[in-house]
């Protein structure tokens, strides 16, 4: 397991290598005692003083929050349209289904991972069918064979201040842009800022009329050759199963 001192360092030096491409970039990486996990908040990336992450997820988390989350925010920033930067409406599926893939594309994205992300979904789904608290707890430890802390955690984050559905985003973002890939989408070009799938067409038609900026900044995994052949795989068509079966070989 890597301590939370370690990981704000290794954090840190992911942020520095960007900040050395583009200088203007301000992000820093705090440890914070009023969080559980990690969150990134106005392309700070937040980390709790008690979050306990094994070595080898680190990778992918990195991806996950600063390749993606704290990217598309400075990218954002560096528009002549700030909306960019907050996140147009509907952007947090694409959003998380880009970060969700790019742990993929580091070789981060593990078979219990996928199967976390889809006991979210069914939580989601039981909430929003009426289901209590208990009655999820108990599908998920009884049914999906979820040992009873991690379903407790993850029926938490589902039930949280009355029902939040929003990690059933992740797994549809996810599929939806192994879709958009297949139909030889852009992975580079959803990194301008916070967008949704549907806004594509229109960022396209700003960027050729020359109203919005180059992005300053492109997640550094994209000049690995071991990544470059990962998503050309999936820009063949990857489905889920698929990977199950590749992550299992």
């Amino acid at each position: 397991m890597v301590t939370p001192g370690e990981f704000v360092s290794r954090a840190s030096d992911e942020m520095d290598y960007y900040r050395r491409i583009y200088p203007a970039m301000n992000c820093k990486v705090e440890m914070r005692d009023d969080i559980t996990g990690l969150m990134v908040s106005r392309g700070n990336l937040l980390v709790s003083e008690t979050i306990k992450v094994p070595d080898s997820r680190v990778e992918a988390l990195l991806q996950h929050e600063i390749g993606t989350h704290v990217l598309t925010y400075v990218n954002g920033l560096a528009q002549p349209l700030h909306q960019l930067r907050e996140g147009l409406c509907g952007y947090e599926e694409l959003q998380e289904g880009i970060a969700v893939f790019s742990e993929y594309l580091v070789d981060g994205l593990s078979r219990p991972r996928l199967r976390l992300l889809a006991a979210r979904v069914i939580a989601a789904q039981r909430l929003i069918e009426g289901a209590t608290f208990i009655d999820v707890f108990r599908e998920l430890n009884g049914t999906w064979g979820f040992e009873q802390r991690l379903a407790f955690i993850i029926a938490s984050r589902i039930f949280r201040g009355g029902g939040l559905t929003k990690d059933m985003v992740y797994l549809r973002g996810f599929l939806n842009l192994l879709t958009f890939l297949e139909n030889r989408g852009s992975l580079e070009s959803l990194f301008v800022g916070k967008i949704g799938a549907d806004h594509v067409p229109m960022i396209r038609e700003l960027q050729y009329r020359k109203i919005l900026n180059p992005a300053p900044l492109r997640p550094r995994y994209l000049d690995s050759p071991e990544v470059c052949e990962r998503l050309a795989r999936a820009q063949q068509g990857l489905s889920i199963s698929g990977l199950i079966e590749r992550k299992s070989t």
